[in-house]
């Protein structure tokens, strides 16, 4: 995927969708990606498709989301996980490529994670007992004109605010802001980070790094309670795996080589919740 921190930056959640038919080439060539996009850093097995609502009617759609938020989409890429630990964390990572990727192409994304009719989507996905439909996302040409919803929808979320960077990135423990200058090569990583999608727009990541090492933990500002409200989904965890995928590709665009590494490291982090770790 070429200039990836371009379309991070560029990346805008579409909810009100042109009558244009995304040309079957582009379907194709997003196919074939998700075809191989099956595993994320965690190991979880992962299942991608392209759904098609049929005649593009409103009664078809509403079979497969709450519609009254999306308006004209008639396609959407859906995805399955087995349950497991990190699942969520894989989804989220693995999806996020699907979704820059789609970016790539000119066309529209936005994810959906909440009111979701899964029984459809799980016919529709040959799901089986052990797997999951964590989120969706409608894939198409953004319309001109977004709706009244659409823009109710994003100023509720606070989809055009980001926390500030201090607020986010931590040198050794939270006491200590992380300052631009001492992260050096990874500032462009981070701010991709600070960029990422997140339901509601909350921005769970919280990422301390090693004041002696290349090293950078992630962790997860956890609002419980909006974190358990489905079973079996973990929607805070996915939004971690999306800051996940946004670091890796980040760094992997400016050369900067690293692994993923569970190990906690034990930093003083209050009642954050430890992710994984960026070896670089």
């Amino acid at each position: 995927m070429d200039k990836v921190l371009d379309l991070i930056k560029t990346r805008r959640s579409v909810r009100t969708y042109d009558a244009k038919k995304v040309e079957s080439s582009k379907l194709k060539a997003l196919s074939d990606i998700m075809e191989e996009n099956t595993k994320g850093p965690f190991g979880s097995a992962i299942r991608f498709k392209i759904i098609h609502a049929s005649e593009s009617t409103e009664n078809e759609l509403k079979k497969v989301v709450s519609y009254g938020n999306i308006k004209g989409a008639a396609i959407f890429i859906a995805g399955t996980v087995k349950t497991g630990e990190k699942s969520m964390e894989d989804f989220g990572y693995s999806m996020e490529k699907n979704v820059l990727m789609a970016t790539s192409m000119g066309l529209g994304t936005v994810w959906l994670a909440g009111s979701l009719n899964r029984s459809n989507i799980a016919l529709g996905m040959n799901a089986s007992k052990d797997e999951v439909i964590p989120a969706i996302s409608p894939l198409g040409y953004a319309a001109d004109k977004r709706s009244i919803m659409d823009k109710v929808v994003r100023k509720v979320s606070g989809g055009d605010n980001r926390k500030e960077f201090g607020k986010l990135f931590y040198l050794s423990n939270l006491s200590a802001p992380l300052d631009k200058s001492v992260c050096s090569n990874y500032y462009e990583v981070l701010e991709a980070v600070r960029l990422a999608p997140s339901a509601s727009n909350k921005q769970p990541w919280r990422i301390i790094k090693d004041s002696d090492k290349n090293v950078y933990h992630f962790y997860m500002d956890e609002n419980k309670a909006y974190n358990n409200v489905f079973k079996d989904i973990k929607i805070q965890n996915i939004d971690m795996g999306i800051a996940m995928c946004h670091f890796e590709l980040a760094a992997r665009e400016l050369g900067l080589e690293g692994s993923w590494l569970a190990e906690n490291p034990n930093l003083e982090a209050g009642e954050l919740v430890y992710i994984v770790s960026w070896k670089g």
